[in-house]
């Protein structure tokens, strides 16, 4: 070939490459999630521009990462000391970062489903309790497992994929017994994502049938699948821990009670891992607690001689509406005229099928306001109440279509509000190329803050630069400013922070998780060489 003409062809090659590149996605993963004291690989679907990638996880002591020879393959390893739930990581180059994902850690066996296993004689019985991580990937795909239940043994079974995973997946679990009728079924407990409890009424092998629809409809009718349907179904019949009580901590040792089939009820003392996770050595299952400054209340059942408990504010209250019917209340003592108070309900979120009903009521029962949904899509009610006189006051907690049962929990936080500021970006991951990187934060003032605010980008490297830019207590950047990062190209990979200060004090900028309702504050930055241009 002519020098010149091979020349060219390399820079053109070159040219594509660049345009061609971009930052790594990961699509999905297979496993989701292993046991705690052990390795396992897990292969991800995606995209990148070559092999390896690095990986950035928000791990703890005794949990790590490699990434293997095979494109794709990531090798977890978690040691015994490590809580059971999900820590986060994402993949990342030169070209930019993958968006955070969960592996989940578990305190049980993990099997995963093999292929053909939707047929008689296909699939495989298996030793409880387990997690069994799937992949509804064949078009109307089935998959099936078989265990072994004596006359009077309680079956649990419980399918994370749409909730945590993202899976755009919604999922059917079904019991079928021997002669292959279907004696349980469910599709709808937390969110999308099933969950069932069932008792043998004969001894016997029962099927555990997985299926699922897609959760955008289409014009198919009938079993969907995809290499993005990825689940894990925990399945026990001793105990397994579905949630605990309070569902709120505040740093100080309290008994938690664990709630699930094959508990008593009796409170135990348990550790929160570093991931916010309350978890049982040996029990399946693993649950969020979240933190709370204040006083951490359980609302006992009517019937029971406090049954109305008188709190002072600020109070995280969590109850489990156990019976139809089931109104709590409880009071709110020694409030002041004019005090606003902010109320926030948690129980769709948190994976409850509770859809909270709140009213605030005087002394003497008079409904002063009424609460259900906080918008058409977000049926956990939020609001501020203003009161208006010094006294105590009653807050009335029960589900909008009276409906109790033993997954019927809430949580309901009641504070004062104050004045205060929160700053938020819509993503986690910044791309900066030869041009100027433009980031808008999004500032929420509450309770009349009317501080000036400066906004900076810290954690930049040498060459870069972003101005402070002032948030005025009123006028349009009182709502929202735009960063913008300067500087010439150059390679970089790393986290930054934005940071708020204001006359007494600071806050960082966080941004939302995906399939999640948890926030980070530590932003991903990639600069892209001038080669990359």
């Amino acid at each position: 070939m002519n020098s010149k003409l091979f020349i060219a062809a390399a820079l053109f090659l070159t040219m594509v490459q660049h345009v061609l590149a971009a930052p790594p996605a990961i699509t999905s993963y297979f496993p989701a999630g292993l046991q705690r004291g052990t390795t396992a690989s897990i292969t991800l679907t995606g995209s990148w521009t070559k092999w390896p990638v690095n990986v950035d996880g928000e791990f703890p002591e005794g949990m790590s990462v490699k990434t293997l020879e095979s494109a794709g393959v990531l090798e977890f390893t978690v040691g015994e000391n490590v809580g059971a739930g999900p820590y986060y990581f994402r993949i990342y180059d030169g070209e930019g970062a993958s968006n955070l994902v969960p592996i989940v850690v578990g305190n049980v066996t993990e099997v995963n489903e093999e292929e053909p296993n939707a047929k008689p004689g296909e699939w495989k019985t298996i030793e409880l309790p387990a997690v069994v991580n799937g992949q509804l990937k064949e078009s109307r795909d089935v998959d099936i497992i078989g265990v072994q239940l004596a006359e009077g043994e309680t079956l649990s079974v419980m399918l994370v994929a749409n909730n945590l995973l993202g899976s755009p997946m919604d999922g059917i679990v079904q019991v079928a017994d021997e002669r292959g009728f279907v004696v349980a079924q469910n599709d709808d407990e937390r969110n999308i994502d099933p969950q069932l409890t069932f008792t043998a009424a004969r001894t016997g092998v029962y099927q555990i049938r997985t299926f699922a629809f897609p959760t955008q409809p289409n014009s198919t009718i009938g079993f969907s699948a995809a290499g993005t349907y990825v689940y894990r179904m925990t399945v026990s019949k001793q105990k397994f821990l579905d949630y605990c009580l309070p569902l709120s901590q505040n740093g100080n040792p309290m008994a938690l009670q664990p709630v699930g089939p094959g508990f008593d009820r009796e409170p135990v003392e348990a550790l929160i891992a570093a991931n916010g996770y309350l978890s049982l050595p040996g029990v399946p299952g693993s649950v969020p607690v979240s933190s709370f400054e204040g006083a951490v209340v359980v609302v006992p059942s009517p019937g029971n001689e406090t049954s109305q408990p008188a709190v002072s504010v600020p109070v995280s209250l969590s109850g489990l509406l156990s019976q139809r019917e089931e109104v709590h209340l409880v009071q709110l003592k020694d409030l002041k005229k004019d005090v606003s108070l902010s109320i926030k309900a948690y129980a769709r979120r948190l994976g409850f099928p509770t859809d909270p009903f709140l009213q605030i009521l005087d002394e003497e029962g008079k409904v002063l306001t009424t609460q259900d949904d906080k918008s058409r899509t977000e049926r956990d009610p939020e609001f501020s109440y203003k009161v208006p006189a010094d006294g105590n006051y009653q807050l009335s907690i029960r589900d909008l279509h009276r409906q109790g049962g033993e997954r019927y929990a809430y949580r309901v936080d009641v504070e004062i509000v104050s004045p205060g500021i929160e700053m938020s970006v819509d993503r986690g991951e910044l791309l900066k190329t030869k041009d100027d990187l433009l980031i808008p934060v999004t500032i929420v003032r509450e309770a009349g803050f009317a501080k000036e605010l400066e906004v900076t980008l810290t954690g930049l490297p040498e060459g870069l630069s972003a101005e402070v830019v002032k948030s005025e207590p009123t006028g349009d950047s009182a709502k929202k400013v735009e960063l913008v990062l300067k500087g010439e190209p150059q390679a970089f990979s790393g986290p930054v922070t934005i940071v708020g200060t204001y006359e007494g004090g600071s806050i960082e900028a966080h941004y939302l998780l995906k399939n999640s309702t948890l926030t980070r504050n530590r932003f991903w930055l990639t600069v892209l060489p001038a080669a990359a241009e």
